[in-house]
């Protein structure tokens, strides 16, 4: 049975999550303090990287193959990758130690995305819906929902900065690249169908008992992470609201 979820109207449900005053004096600060705008970016670059590598949770080659658009994505996020950090430090080079960022071990892009996974490994085992492919995709669709709104959300409050104008131009320009790209890309949900419609034939068992573990999962498998996926960015955002003390426990999480 396919999967009925249009995944620009759950945007639409979940962004009222950002309508937070704490959330909105966060992106202001943020946004607002060269420091922070460079750890940021550093960040987003860790977590693009982590969906770039994500396919490989799946530990299945054929279901890989199966999948539509999968080079192209993780081409895209290597890209991603790459030029949220060239612009890091290319705006921000005293933020760096030549390539290095100064403040590596204090990057939040791999504990957020490491505890959306988790949390979202657990609810499916608890449900008796977990596989790997099942995780797999879950995961990267509410990343894919977080990304949207809060990439959009920094880009819109860049406008504002007081910045200079090539600082707030660069750092949008490269986060609306992102969406952009994201925007093109076949959706998640569409993935889901495609791969309940596969041809099975000279498939491994082990390839299609993970079809078979597909076909339970329902809409709220795909909702209910990226829900928490966006609630756990705003709890994190709204950190940045006190900026001396978020400057203050970046420097003390990086490594001397």
């Amino acid at each position: 049975m396919t999967l009925e979820l249009d995944e620009v109207v759950l945007q639409r449900e979940l962004a009222p999550a950002l309508d937070d005053a704490r959330f909105r004096a966060g992106l202001a600060a943020l946004t607002a303090d060269p420091f922070l705008v460079a750890y940021f970016l550093v960040s987003v670059s860790q977590g693009e990287a982590l969906g770039e590598q994500a396919v490989a949770m799946i530990g299945q080659e054929e279901l890989a193959r199966l999948l539509h658009d999968l080079e192209r994505q993780e081409r895209e996020e290597r890209g991603h990758k790459e030029r949220t950090l060239d612009v890091a430090r290319e705006l921000f080079p005293e933020c760096f130690e030549g390539d290095r960022y100064r403040f590596g071990d204090a990057l939040d892009g791999r504990p957020y995305y490491l505890a959306v996974l988790e949390a979202n490994r657990q609810r499916l085992k608890r449900l008796g819906r977990y596989s790997r492919l099942n995780l797999y995709l879950t995961t990267t669709f509410a990343y894919e929902i977080m990304v949207m709104l809060l990439y959009g959300a920094v880009a819109d409050a860049m406008r504002d900065s007081s910045l200079a104008e090539e600082t707030r131009a660069r750092v949008e320009a490269v986060l609306r690249g992102i969406l952009e790209e994201e925007g093109t890309h076949l959706g998640v949900v569409e993935q889901h169908n495609a791969l309940l419609e596969a041809d099975r034939e000279g498939l491994s068992e082990e390839a299609c008992a993970l079809l078979d573990a597909l076909a339970p999962l329902a809409v709220d498998d795909y909702r209910h992470p990226a829900a928490h996926a966006v609630e756990q960015v705003v709890a994190m955002m709204r950190r940045y609201a006190d900026p001396a003390r978020q400057r203050a426990e970046i420097e003390a999480g990086a490594a001397p």
